[in-house]
């Protein structure tokens, strides 16, 4: 699963930087305007600030989640800084904070080192971006000047000696993945929402009043956007994608370069059993379809090869050097749906690592597939606790085109050490609600309506139910999101087993791809969570004749 990394929307990133406070009391924070946090994201160890509140005392402490950490007044600026826990939580936190409201929240980026920001830019302003980034970096430098925190005027300064991001088209092809470049659409041109001009002539809190910030998405295709690397070595990675936000409003928009990796007493049950057979004993599986339709597995697998290997344990059997992952998704999807054409793209290495662009770049390919005919399914059995805007943006791409994703849930090691009050976030996963549509369908007392983006829990092949290798099980009072569906996740392939919410999420890619092969529209998949009961209904399970 690929832990992945994104900020909030980015009407709230827009309440980033505080105006000029008057110096504050010793005893209080003087309110000046709404409160927010600076910046957007942050990874733990780096500062970050609350700007804006009123009546709370110059130091204390609050809680990232259920993690705690100690603020401080910091009285250039009249923010309340402090430092992201080491422990905290990947993924949006709630920020609690006696005297602050509510709706506080930072996005905990869980990224390796050495990651840089990647940019999208929008085609018909991207010029702009070439020729005012370093001056715009610059005014807000001067804006900040006296008023923003010494860590923030430190950041501008050595941001604005870099020269601007090289940019190249998204819908270039990435290597592994044989991406086909269609032809980027023409878009209208539009008047900034930031120049420099205002930049200059505007303190801060002139340029983060609510008119002015600009839609929480651009309604311009991902796909047709330029990108390009920033690097942030020696910079705190967050302060830097929030500043290049803000600076450029709706017209750039950022990213982490990386996103994570892949995921995933008693003898082991249906040793070495082909996946088929397995389905057919757990689910009555009588063979699928899926002629004429396409899955894409975005993993660690290209056409040609799949170079990942992990070594592990399942159940009493050790083992080292397990090969793909990559690969085996595509084998249990293809074991459900036999009559598909599978379609590999390579969007992690070796190591694991996951690339943003990669996976933005294999979608937007996905979505040129579909635009010219034909039915598809994607399988993405990688995520993370960051919600990263350029898969969010490329999901909606391909879902309004009548592409249905199935997702994995998340494994039980994305909770490892997290503490009660802590969120265990997994994307995309956890955007299923957000890709719901049309009318409710009342079933067992429950309201249901269909997805285009299918949250996958692992279900226990020898026990009937709910895996415990499920991200948040024996985690009590960590908070998750629920899954949308469940489905068997454990196989053995090649004299290998493998198991994990990753290894689910391709049984209702084949199930999916066989529905389309002879029915309209995708299934409705409730969550099935009656112990011993079958967790995907027959007429799903064997829709074609």
């Amino acid at each position: 699963m690929l832990r992945s990394a994104i900020h909030t929307c980015l009407s709230a990133l827009l309440l980033l930087l505080g105006a000029a406070h008057a110096q504050p009391s010793p005893a209080a924070v003087t309110a000046v305007r709404p409160a927010g946090v600076y910046p957007a994201a942050a990874a733990p160890g780096e500062t970050a600030w609350i700007f804006g509140l009123s009546g709370v005392a110059p130091e204390g402490k609050l809680n990232v989640g259920g993690q705690a950490a100690e603020y401080r007044l910091d009285r250039a600026s009249g923010w309340l800084a402090f430092q992201v826990p080491q422990r905290a939580a990947g993924g949006p936190q709630r920020l609690t904070l006696r005297g602050a409201p509510q709706s506080l929240s930072l996005n905990v980026l869980t990224v390796s080192p050495g990651t840089d920001a990647l940019v999208y830019v929008r085609p018909d302003v991207a010029k702009t971006v070439q020729t005012e980034y370093t001056r715009r970096l610059q005014a807000l430098a001067d804006a900040c000047a006296r008023t923003c925190p010494a860590e923030v005027q430190a950041v501008l300064k050595r941001l604005s000696a870099q020269q601007p991001p090289a940019l190249a088209p998204l819908a270039s092809p990435a290597t592994g993945q044989g991406v086909r470049v269609a032809p980027l659409p023409t878009l209208a041109t539009r008047a900034p929402l930031v120049t420099l001009t205002t930049l200059k002539a505007a303190n801060l809190t002139q340029l983060l009043n609510p008119a002015a910030r600009p839609p929480a998405a651009p309604s311009d295709s991902i796909c047709s956007a330029l990108a390009g690397t920033v690097p942030t070595a020696g910079l705190p990675l967050g302060q830097v994608l929030t500043l290049l936000e803000l600076i450029f409003a709706g017209d750039l928009q950022t990213d982490p370069t990386r996103v994570g990796w892949p995921n995933q007493a008693t003898d082991p049950p249906y040793a070495k059993m082909p996946p088929a057979q397995v389905l057919a004993r757990l689910l009555n599986f009588r063979g699928g379809s899926g002629k004429g339709v396409t899955i894409h597995v975005l993993d660690t697998a290209s056409a040609t090869e799949d170079p990942f290997t992990y070594s592990g344990q399942y159940y009493t059997v050790t083992f080292t050097d397990r090969p793909h992952h990559g690969r085996a998704i595509g084998e249990i999807a293809q074991a459900v749906a036999p009559g598909a054409e599978l379609n590999y793209r390579q969007v992690c290495e070796k190591d694991g690592t996951c690339s943003t662009l990669k996976t933005v770049q294999a979608l937007c390919a996905v979505a040129a597939d579909a635009r010219r005919g034909g039915r598809h399914v994607v399988n993405l059995s990688v995520g993370g606790a960051n919600p990263t805007r350029g898969l969010h943006l490329a999901l909606r791409e391909v879902t309004t085109l009548g592409v249905p994703v199935a997702a994995s849930y998340g494994n039980r090691d994305d909770c490892a050490r997290l503490v009660p009050g802590d969120r265990c976030n997994h994307y995309p996963a956890d955007w299923t609600r957000a890709y719901k549509f049309g009318p409710a369908v009342n079933l067992a007392a429950r309201s249901l309506r269909a997805t285009m983006l299918f949250s996958v829990a692992g279900w226990d092949v020898a026990t009937g139910q709910l895996a415990t290798y499920n991200r948040g099980v024996g985690n009590p009072g960590v908070l998750t999101e629920p899954p949308s569906v469940q489905a068997p996740g454990e196989f053995w392939l090649g004299g290998y087993p493998y198991f994990g919410t990753s290894f689910a999420a391709p049984v209702v890619s084949g199930l999916l791809a066989s529905w389309m092969s002879c029915q309209p529209g995708v299934p409705l998949l409730p969550l099935v969570t009656t112990p011993g009961q079958a967790p995907i209904a027959p007429n799903v399970v064997n829709a074609c004749p």
